[in-house]
This record gives C-alpha cells, sequence and structure tokens, in this order.
C-alpha cells in the first residue's frame, strides 16, 4: 500500500512539472526586436489578442527606447480594433504624455480623435438615422477637440484633412443632438426648455444643417408662451437667412404646430434623450 501511495505521489509530482513546462513563456529569452516583430505579425494576421499580449511583453520587459514607442502606438491600435475603447485612449494619452515631441504624436492625436468618436457614434448609428437625442455630447467634443488640436498645432500632417473632415460631421451630430432635445420639449409643452435648446443650437452650431429647424422650433415655442414679438422675429430671421427653407413641409408643420418634426418608427421607439 505504501508503495503504491509513493507511485501516485511521483505520478502526480511529475504531473505538475509537466504542466508547469507546458505553461513557461516561450518568449522569456527574446529580444525586443523579436517581440516587436511577432506582435506585428498578429497584427497583421488580424489576431489582435496574440499582438496584444507581444506588444504588452515589450512594454513591460523594454520599456524604453524607438521599438517601447511604436508599440505603444501599435498596442493602441489592436485596443481600438479589439473594441477596448478606455484601454486605447488611455494607451494613446500615455504616448502623448510621455512623448509630446515624437515624429508619431500627429499619427496618435489623431488616433484619440477617431477611438473617442468611434465609442459613441456606432456603426449602425452612422447606417441609420437613429434618435442622435441618445447620442453622448461629451464624448463627441473630445473628439472635435482632439481634431481640433491636431489641425490648429499640426496643420500640415497627414491627418489634418480627414481631420476637418470629421470635424464637420461632428459640429453636425452637436447640432443635430441638441435640435433634438428641444424638439423632445416642444413636443411635450415644455416650451422654456425648448427655447433654451434652440437657442443653444444657434449660438453654437450656427453653420450646420440644424440651424433653420431650430429657428422654427423657437417661432413655435415662443408662440406657444403668447412671445408673439419674439416668435414673429425667430421667424423673420428664419425667412432672411434660409428662404429657401421656409417652404420645407418640416418647417412648416413646425410653424404651424400640426406636427412637430418628422420622425422614423426606430426613433420613435426609442428611449427618451439624454438631457
Amino acid at each position: 500500500m505504501q508503495l503504491r501511495h509513493t507511485f501516485i505521489a511521483v505520478a502526480i509530482a511529475t504531473s505538475l512539472i509537466g504542466c508547469s513546462s507546458l505553461k513557461q513563456d516561450h518568449t522569456i529569452d527574446w529580444s525586443a526586436a523579436q517581440l516587436y516583430q511577432a506582435g506585428k505579425s498578429e497584427l497583421q494576421d488580424g489576431s489582435y489578442s496574440s499582438a496584444e499580449d507581444y506588444y504588452t511583453k515589450l512594454l513591460s520587459r523594454f520599456p524604453y527606447g524607438r521599438l517601447a514607442q511604436q508599440s505603444l502606438l501599435d498596442l493602441a491600435y489592436v485596443q481600438y480594433k479589439s473594441g477596448e475603447s478606455e484601454k486605447a485612449i488611455a494607451t494613446l494619452e500615455d504616448f502623448i504624455r510621455t512623448y509630446p515631441q515624437h515624429p508619431y504624436i500627429d499619427y496618435a492625436l489623431y488616433m484619440k480623435g477617431v477611438v473617442e468618436y468611434e465609442r459613441n457614434v456606432s456603426f449602425f448609428n452612422r447606417l441609420v438615422p437613429t434618435n442622435l437625442s441618445q447620442t453622448d455630447p461629451e464624448a463627441l467634443k473630445k473628439a472635435f477637440n482632439d481634431f481640433d488640436y491636431l489641425v490648429t498645432h499640426y496643420p500640415k500632417s497627414e491627418y489634418s484633412e480627414d481631420a476637418k473632415y470629421r470635424m464637420v460631421y461632428i459640429r453636425n451630430l452637436l447640432g443635430e443632438h441638441y435640435l433634438e432635445v428641444a424638439d423632445y420639449y416642444l413636443r411635450r409643452g415644455a416650451y422654456v426648455s425648448a427655447v433654451n435648446r434652440a437657442k443653444q443650437v444657434l449660438q453654437e452650431y450656427e453653420q450646420t444643417p440644424s440651424a433653420p429647424y431650430a429657428l422654427a422650433i423657437l417661432s413655435r415655442a415662443y408662440k406657444e408662451m403668447g412671445e408673439q414679438t419674439l416668435s414673429a422675429d425667430a421667424q423673420r430671421v428664419l425667412q432672411q437667412n434660409f428662404p429657401e427653407k421656409l417652404q420645407n413641409q418640416e418647417i412648416q408643420q413646425i410653424l404651424t404646430g400640426k406636427i412637430h418634426r418628422q420622425r422614423s418608427f426606430l426613433e420613435r421607439v426609442m428611449a427618451e434623450p439624454k438631457i
């Protein structure tokens, strides 16, 4: 019986040693260049989890030098492609803070803006006109500020032109967001709040397509409040600046109060907006 127990103990010990050897990190003696090339290869193959593992090991073992700097940028991209927005932003912020004079700092700023944007405006949002009042304006503003910093400080960057287009789109989204909220208040008879949100559109996003609709909401809300002079003033500004929009069916519906802004079925079934 004792011999049998000894045999079992030896077998278990051998098994544990075998498991330990299986778990041993095969990259333990790798150089920074080997780890970087392995990460790059996995990245190119779309194996983001493996790529992240290699880049993380490189940064842990070799935190300084050119390959560490490039690995930070690649790691951020891998995290972005893996849907780990928070991680990607933290990695990019670390790079921007640590290497403010790096030749690729413009890329880091651009990618940070892209990640901030993508985390808020999903692929579904871009394809289907969902209720933009559900959009988080703060995330969009962060993305706008990142792009704005890039364009202002690195106007000759290869990423500046695309950043400008994204800024225009973000500004339009923000204008539409606050317009949706103004419409939400108008529909529910909260006319003071509707006026305030419509004014916000006109003050901060007057160059966006939302401006004429904001004027229509402003005019209608003032009319419902009994402020006929202010209502007429808003309609006069609408006529002077957007004469072609006066024939727009949606704007006429807002002004007459017959029905308010038209919405798709998807928009009607969405939850109430973030206010």
